[in-house]
């Protein structure tokens, strides 16, 4: 009997050290990284240059202002987790909208990202009476952070701070 108390107290202890580090055990929204980069070029042509990537990039501004150097998109679709169990028909469709803000002066500027509104949308089909019916749900972050595997979101942050930094270097061309 002790023997297999010793083997279930092992157990436990092996479950509780390893789900922290599993987002399906997240129980509260951790904050989402802000990459961050400086450049020697001036604020207000840092903040119009990265307007312009923006939407050539595809995204689609939803708010700016220019006083405050800073842009908030439309939600952009920008990662697809799909297969496994527990992943609806078609997958998790991630999106997000991005803001930029862009601080500094004269000698220089220091940009920064940040999804904000990040959400997972849905799409779900079943049968009731004979009849295949549909319907599409979102899952705010905040409310469902369990569900998100933020590998993605900072895989998209960090894509978007390498592009905007290196154009804004003057050493790399985007290319979709």
């Amino acid at each position: 009997m002790t023997a297999r108390r010793w083997v279930w107290g092992w157990a436990l202890l092996l479950c509780f050290l390893v789900t922290p580090g599993c987002y399906y055990f997240r129980l509260a929204a951790e904050p989402l990284q802000k990459p961050r980069f400086v450049t020697v070029k001036p604020a207000d042509d840092v903040y119009a240059t990265v307007r312009s990537l923006l939407l050539k990039d595809g995204y689609v501004i939803e708010q700016e202002d220019p006083k405050e150097r800073t842009l908030l998109t439309e939600f952009r679709h920008f990662s697809t987790r799909a297969g496994g169990v527990t992943q609806p028909e078609g997958g998790r469709l991630y999106y997000h909208k991005l803001r930029v803000t862009v601080g500094g002066g004269e000698e220089g500027a220091a940009v920064e990202l940040e999804s904000v509104d990040l959400e997972i949308r849905s799409s779900y089909v079943y049968d009731e009476g004979g009849k295949v019916l549909s319907f599409k749900k979102r899952y705010p972050y905040e409310q469902y952070p369990s569900m998100f595997d933020l590998s993605s979101v900072n895989w998209e942050l960090g894509r978007m701070r390498g592009y905007l930094e290196g154009t804004l270097a003057g050493g790399r061309k985007h290319g979709k």
